[in-house]
């Protein structure tokens, strides 16, 4: 097998991180569903007139939350390692190859960029989410495990 140009190489880790991107793009997708599908319980529990006799469930849920959040957190952060990989093959490979001249961009001159994705500040802002979400949960969910705590503690 003849060895691969680098227009072709190009091609494989761009679809590579493509791949990557797609894969993240429905792991954090789950994760929104699974929370709000949780969240709804939570709210109705939480309307009921004797609260008393719903506190168990309502910590259930909450644990189910945080227990989600966390277990999602591993396939999230899979994925953000995986692209990280692929995007420094691409910027190195930018950066080394003179076919590849024209079709750099700006952001693969950033200084560094091809030994540290996280010197890209769009691409970071673009996983935003994806690591910081399950954070987001789990607090959520504690506060709710706190705020029923109080609300019983408080008697209303």
């Amino acid at each position: 097998m003849e060895p691969l140009s680098d227009i072709d190489k190009l091609r494989f880790y761009r679809d590579e991180v493509k791949h990557e991107f797609n894969l993240l793009a429905m792991r954090s997708t789950i994760l929104v569903t699974c929370q709000s599908f949780l969240v709804v319980p939570l709210a109705i529990l939480n309307t009921v007139a004797s609260f008393q006799s719903v506190l168990v469930p309502v910590y259930l849920v909450a644990v189910l939350g945080i227990f989600v959040a966390l277990i999602l957190m591993g396939p999230l952060n899979a994925a953000h390692r995986t692209i990280e990989k692929w995007l420094l093959k691409q910027r190195r490979l930018l950066k080394t190859s003179e076919e590849l001249r024209d079709l750099v961009i700006d952001r693969d001159m950033i200084p560094d960029v091809e030994t540290d994705v996280t010197k890209d500040r769009d691409h970071e802002r673009s996983l935003a989410f994806s690591k910081v979400g399950p954070w987001a949960f789990c607090i959520f969910w504690i506060l709710s495990v706190v705020w029923s705590t109080i609300r019983i503690l408080a008697g209303f």
